[in-house]
């Protein structure tokens, strides 16, 4: 059986360069919106004359992307490659799952979760209280384990500890503590100029800490500046939903369709 073959960022984008323009004028089915490859592991790639296909390693498991423009081809030249062990992809989509759904089927995959994007303008003009907390470097390796316990690795696209270093650095994690100062409410929150990702929210320490540390978020927004921002909430957590548009988020109607193989 052929198998994914070993690749660089720069290959993989001037081999897609080069589909669309082998391909021009037909419209294409894709999962890849330029999700930086540069600093993945074990990269691969598998390309037809018609399609790209990419994966690369991401905790336990590897992370499939795909560019095509004949979807039944690229099903029959699939099932003739060697895959990794576990494989994860995802289908965002306005319009339902299809043909994707069936596609990724065929190819041994199932249905693993649904998110829903909600995005929030104009936010709360509220400031940050005087107990607000920012993580430190010290807290770094605590609150990576912390996303790995509560959050699924597999649809919630946890970073790597670089990364979340790099965002303790920018002052973008709030925290909560508990009278034994250990962590017990969190939010993430990576700002590009004026729009922010609400990342990850986590509380364990009741209804007043989760308003305090809503509130901190909120204020934070403010006081630097931001105008807009979006999230994802998964299918089966409608009370986190009900939660986020109580303070004015609204489902867009994007919809990412998670599988696993």
């Amino acid at each position: 059986m052929s198998a994914f073959s070993p690749a660089t960022a720069d290959h993989v984008q001037k081999s897609l360069d080069v589909l669309k323009r082998r391909n021009a004028g037909q419209k294409p089915l894709t999962n890849y919106f330029f999700q930086c490859l540069n600093n993945v592991s074990n990269l691969r790639m598998f390309e037809s004359a018609t399609s790209l296909c990419f994966l690369h390693d991401e905790w336990d498991f590897s992370r499939l992307y795909l560019y095509t423009v004949d979807l039944a081809n690229l099903q029959d030249e699939l099932g003739g490659l060697t895959w990794p062990p576990i494989v994860v992809t995802d289908w965002l989509s306005k319009n339902g799952p299809e043909p994707m759904d069936s596609f990724l089927r065929n190819l041994g995959f199932h249905f693993h979760a649904i998110y829903d994007r909600i995005i929030y303008k104009n936010p709360r003009k509220e400031c940050a209280n005087n107990h607000v907390a920012l993580a430190d470097s010290s807290d770094r390796d605590a609150i990576h384990a912390l996303l790995f316990r509560v959050f699924d690795k597999y649809a919630d696209h946890i970073m790597s500890v670089e990364e979340l270093g790099e965002l303790i650095a920018k002052e973008q994690v709030i925290l909560s503590r508990d009278g034994d100062q250990s962590i017990d409410g969190l939010v993430i929150l990576p700002i590009k100029g004026e729009n922010c990702n609400f990342n990850f929210l986590y509380n364990c320490g009741g209804p007043s800490n989760l308003a305090r540390i809503l509130g901190n978020f909120y204020g934070v927004l403010n006081e630097r500046g931001v105008k807009t921002g979006f999230s994802w909430v998964r299918r089966t957590r409608p009370l986190v939903l009900r939660l986020h548009e109580s303070c004015g988020w609204k489902r867009d109607g994007f919809t990412d369709y998670i599988y696993l193989r």
